[in-house]
């Protein structure tokens, strides 16, 4: 059985001498895993394909006897902008690769989460970046899993185990407090005016939300470079 499907690449792996092993979230099955050819210089088919967070169309054989499925045909997916070479631009898209590859667990349909990224990446592509792309994006991320924090000005404390806004201080290190929370309104509603520092502070917000609820969201190795580029 064939698979016609648009996707975006998250990771890509060695298998083989010849082969790549490709995590991609697609629009017709959510996150699918692919084995694709690997083959050197002009004769390269399928292996530039691959990069983090390219946007791709692809027919691929169905296997029925493991989760894993090799490609048939691949080409870019024409409505989105491919990216520009820039540093500023490769060090989001590596980020957020390697942040959703995280994030995203489930290998069922989610044709809104797909079409949030899709969308994303083109704006990304087609656009000048800015320092706080991805801010906003993890934010609006939250959104789409449905584990947005109801935060209102008046909020001294927000308990990320419990998920709700807390009068004291909780017994436990997991919670943002009322500056933290200052910090993270200012995100969402202006995050162009965030200093380099709030930046930094905002992303570490960010990553241990999703940490506390999703799990698993640690040791993020792009993040460094992330920070270095628009440092």
């Amino acid at each position: 059985m064939l698979l016609h499907s648009k996707g975006v690449v998250l990771q890509s792996f060695k298998f083989g001498e010849n082969s790549l092993i490709s995590r991609v979230i697609s629009e017709e099955r959510g996150l699918i895993s692919l084995l694709s050819n690997k083959t050197k210089g002009k004769k390269n088919k399928q292996g530039n394909f691959f990069q983090p967070l390219s946007a791709i169309q692809f027919v691929c054989y169905l296997s029925s006897k493991s989760n894993l499925h090799r490609v048939k045909e691949i080409t870019y997916n024409n409505a989105v902008t491919l990216s520009p070479e820039s540093v500023p631009v490769n060090a989001i898209r590596f980020f957020l690769a390697e942040f959703l590859s995280k994030v995203i667990k489930e290998e069922e349909q989610n044709v809104n989460l797909y079409q949030f990224v899709e969308q994303k990446l083109q704006k990304l592509n087609s656009n000048p970046t800015t320092s706080t792309f991805h801010i906003a994006f993890l934010i609006e991320l939250m959104d789409i899993l449905g584990i947005q924090p109801l935060i209102t000005p008046t909020d001294k404390y927000y308990d990320l185990e419990e998920g709700e806004p807390s009068v004291q201080k909780p017994n436990h290190p997991n919670f943002f407090n009322s500056s933290e929370l200052q910090l993270y309104r200012k995100g969402t509603e202006t995050p162009e005016g965030l200093t380099k520092l709030e930046r930094s502070n905002l992303l570490n917000m960010l990553i241990t939300y999703y940490n506390v609820q999703i799990g698993g969201i640690t040791n993020i190795k792009s993040k460094a470079v992330l920070e270095v580029v628009f440092g």
